[in-house]
């Protein structure tokens, strides 16, 4: 009996081989192909997710550096007081100041900004010929400069070789209104007395200092441009006003240009000029020109306005 079963699980044992052994086997290829299919889906749909979820950082990032922040023009000039050849002759005559100077000039450009200079610059006749409309006493070469040559900023520097210390100050003013923005000095120690070794420390000190005031600059830059873009303006006044009529003009024509226009600040009214500063949105008026003829427009019923100088940053004008 016993035989008989054992001779019996041999045979289904033999059987559930066999039937093992005819069954179909997978198709390692087919496998593969599945399981690459899968994962990428799985990909995909891992993409998909990651980029709904850092869309929003990345349209903000986008959103920061738009075209309407954009970036100021900037001027480097000596801190000094004088005419325009006075500021040439410094930077062509003084090493110190030549090396400042082209030192923050390389600075700044390669971190993307425009740069004014006054050496070369075709328009400095014209510059000295302004110079007593913008202001009677304003004897700020760096101011003027920038106001006739379109700079947004002007930066003004000054420093000295000392025997144990090399030290460079910059100073940041906003052009139309030259508000102060903020000022840095970078000092490194003078461990030589050779002149090339100088220069090297010189630019290291204007590096130094520069690399503080330029986020200075930028924070003061973005939030100036959410108030709007600032324009100096000079409306020098004819002869033919009487007292009267000259109060009237004067009160008339900025009561009409504050409606116009964002905001306005008076610098100073005289029987013979008046002296203010503009904030015009960008949108609207795109550049220097565009604000003198809205003003001309606006003024008409007033006042014959005529341009005398216009610069990117400086409209001098004549009411008649």
């Amino acid at each position: 009996m016993r035989n008989i079963v054992l001779f019996m699980w041999a045979i289904l044992i033999t059987c559930l081989v066999a039937c093992a052994a005819n069954q179909p086997k997978p198709d390692n290829d087919s496998i593969r192909e599945r399981a690459q299919t899968a994962y990428g889906e799985l990909d995909k749909s891992t993409n998909s997710s990651n980029k709904t979820n850092s869309s929003p950082n990345h349209e903000f990032s986008n959103s920061s550096f738009s075209s309407d922040v954009s970036t100021p023009v900037l001027m480097v000039l000596p801190a000094i007081s004088g005419n325009s050849s006075s500021a040439i002759s410094v930077v062509s005559k003084n090493p110190f100041a030549k090396t400042t100077m082209e030192s923050a000039n390389e600075y700044l450009t390669e971190k993307g900004y425009e740069i004014l200079s006054l050496e070369g610059n075709e328009e400095l006749n014209q510059l000295i010929e302004i110079q007593s409309d913008i202001s009677e006493n304003e004897e700020d070469m760096s101011y003027l400069a920038s106001l006739a040559l379109g700079a947004d900023i002007y930066i003004k520097f000054s420093g000295a070789i000392r025997e144990d210390m090399v030290s460079v100050e910059l100073s940041a003013y906003e052009t139309s209104t030259a508000r102060l923005l903020g000022s840095k000095t970078g000092m490194v120690k003078n461990h030589t007395h050779n002149e090339e070794n100088h220069r090297y420390l010189i630019q290291t000190a204007v590096k130094k200092a520069l690399s503080g005031l330029e986020g200075t600059i930028r924070s003061n830059w973005e939030k100036d441009r959410k108030q709007g873009v600032p324009y100096k303006v000079i409306m020098r006044i004819g002869e033919r006003f009487s007292e009267q009529s000259l109060e009237n003009l004067q009160d008339n024509s900025i009561s009409i240009l504050r409606s116009k226009f964002s905001s306005i600040k008076v610098n100073r009214l005289t029987d013979k000029t008046m002296d203010f500063v503009l904030y015009a949105n960008p949108a609207e008026y795109p550049d220097a020109y565009a604000v003198y003829a809205n003003i001309r427009e606006s003024l008409s019923n007033l006042a014959i306005a005529s341009k005398n100088n216009i610069t990117s940053k400086l409209i001098i004008m004549d009411l008649n």
